[in-house]
């Protein structure tokens, strides 16, 4: 009962500091805002300048555009530099939250707490020995907490990555039929064109904004290098080629080129579709099969040593850990690579 107690006394602190967070959150918007400004026209200054000797970023800032990488393709409201900031700050204050809140419980504790196997003697309190280390489980909380955001992030990117080879089909669709207006405009266009859920309106706005505005070719064919890297499929990069020649050249073959790419993706995903089709039952094995073995495998055991003995080798050896952390490790892993299968992206390979 005192640890739900304490449970309760945890989540209250993280309450008041969440409170907090929404008082000072509009000035912290503004301050984000005044000071990427001048940090996102060096990185350009600095890009433009070193451009054509290295490209990208600068090495010293590998994160940096790391999560910018990522929040390009994940983020409805993208802003260059304003994003990465207040992403940062965001899991920093729920880093400090946590930690604060750790603290706090921590210290109100009758005793030293010690941690044990939990399926031997649990959580217990000394009130024999004072409080030492304290800072070591707020800390450990707090870098979990604070590794949650970028953990989801992945998360999102990796699943708009495969919904965005299927995108694209759509806004290669729509753009065939702007073939007559500038490729900015085009762009635009199609981003306007396209449904909400799709996750390449905003990099298509961006990169329209790029083809309007670049000051060298260099500049332009790096940031169509990013929205091909980003969907990360041949015929997003076949995509931003020929837009790169329309603008070099002209849209003479613009609308031919498009029409071809578009017969291709089509011919891709009904491929796609059928071997999906084909292999459905294998992938649902390995998505399910694994638990109802595994389910069986236990009902086994215990039928056979009994239920006592079976919680007590499996449970309270190390042996019997280490095989149930490399059971439960093999069933994510084989969770993952099914759930892959099950949706690959729209791409040759």
């Amino acid at each position: 009962m005192n640890g739900v107690f304490y449970l309760m006394r945890f989540a209250l602190h993280l309450l008041i500091v969440w409170g907090i967070w929404l008082l000072i959150k509009p000035l912290t918007e503004r301050g984000i805002r005044y000071f990427s400004a001048p940090i996102t026209h060096l990185l350009f200054r600095r890009r433009r300048l070193l451009g054509q000797k290295a490209g990208g970023l600068p090495k010293k800032l590998p994160f940096y555009g790391h999560l910018d990488n990522l929040l390009y393709f994940t983020k409805r409201n993208y802003e260059p530099g304003i994003t990465v900031l207040r992403f940062i700050l965001q899991s920093g204050i729920l880093a400090v939250a946590v930690f604060l809140s750790g603290q706090l419980t921590l210290r109100e504790l009758p005793g030293h707490l010690s941690f044990h196997n939990p399926f031997l003697e649990g959580v217990s309190f000394d009130s024999g020995r004072p409080l030492q280390d304290w800072w070591r489980l707020p800390l450990f909380l707090a870098v979990l907490a604070g590794m949650l955001p970028y953990l989801r992030l992945r998360y999102v990117y990796a699943h708009n990555k495969v919904k965005g080879s299927y995108h694209l089909l759509d806004a290669v669709k729509i753009a065939a039929k702007f073939t007559h207006l500038p490729v900015d405009a085009l762009l635009g266009k199609t981003a306007d064109f396209l449904d909400e859920d799709n996750v390449l309106v905003t990099p298509l706005k961006i990169l329209a904004s790029s083809f309007a505005n670049y000051s060298n070719e260099h500049e332009l064919f790096e940031e169509a290098q990013r929205f091909a890297k980003s969907v990360g499929t041949t015929f997003a990069v076949e995509f931003v080629s020929d837009l790169l020649y329309c603008e070099k050249e002209g849209s003479f073959y613009l609308k031919n080129s498009l029409l071809m790419l578009n017969r291709s993706m089509e011919q891709q995903r009904e491929t796609i579709l059928t071997v999906k089709a084909n292999s459905r039952d294998a992938i649902s094995l390995g998505l399910y099969g694994n638990l109802v073995v595994l389910f069986f495998s236990i009902g086994t055991f215990m039928y056979m040593l009994k239920p006592g003995v079976y919680f007590r080798l499996q449970f309270q050896t190390k042996a019997g850990l280490t095989f149930l952390m490399v059971i439960v490790s093999g069933l994510f892993l084989s969770f993952v690579i099914s759930s892959v299968l099950a949706k690959p992206k729209l791409d040759y390979h």
